[in-house]
């Protein structure tokens, strides 16, 4: 029973298993690529709660609607969409897939965007540093890891907010890594995703003086 579950779970999310499949960087930025047309309803169903939540938090933790928000990992723009919702107007959009961000460019509430790989050390010069930065769906089975993090916490100013997703089972392998960085948890809240499968956590950390 359990295994036809399973199978019925991913027969009806066939993109869930292709992207945590990739085997390089290559191969995931071409699977979104291909994905950009049809990402948002695809989503819709497991995901569509997610932006406002996260806006909701980062509105909470930083009132100020002109500070820096970098959308790491933007894809189409559902978070920037959110967060320009809430008041927000200085985002910033980077994301693998040349498609999605064109998509994320449409909706018209970014600032800047930037095509780049956030394993890449030099995404923004030294002088470059944000108020908060959001991660929604990067931290993931054949997407971001350890080097990911802490390329994007040295872009997070002091005192400022990181918001993250991850679902339970990546955040057991990511623990160790979330636990060293100088920063406090300051939200946590958990959420059943893919009809209660699995449970999602949105994760906000403050950094330290």
């Amino acid at each position: 029973m359990i295994e036809e579950q399973a199978n019925d779970f991913l027969e009806a999310r066939p993109w869930l298993s292709g992207i945590c499949d990739s085997q390089s960087t290559e191969e995931l930025k071409s699977k979104y690529d291909s994905w950009a047309n049809t990402y948002d309803a695809d989503i819709k169903e497991d995901w569509s709660f997610m932006p406002a939540n996260i806006a909701r938090t980062l509105s909470q933790l930083l009132p100020n609607k002109d500070a820096t928000i970098l959308d790491a990992g933007a894809g189409t723009g559902l978070v920037g969409e959110a967060l320009a919702q809430q008041g927000y107007t200085n985002l910033t959009a980077a994301d693998l897939s040349e498609k999605m961000l064109a998509i994320a460019k449409d909706r018209q509430v970014y600032k800047a965007l930037h095509q780049c790989n956030l394993e890449d050390s030099q995404i923004f010069s030294n002088s470059v540093t944000f108020d908060a930065i959001i991660a929604a769906g990067v931290f993931a089975y054949a997407h971001a890891g350890v080097e990911v993090l802490n390329n994007l916490f040295g872009l997070l100013k002091e005192e400022g907010i990181f918001l993250l997703t991850i679902r339970e089972d990546y955040r057991r392998e990511m623990q160790t890594a979330l636990e060293q960085l100088p920063w406090t948890l300051v939200s946590e809240e958990g959420f059943p995703i893919y009809e209660e499968a699995k449970l999602m956590y949105l994760m906000a950390f403050k950094k330290k003086e």
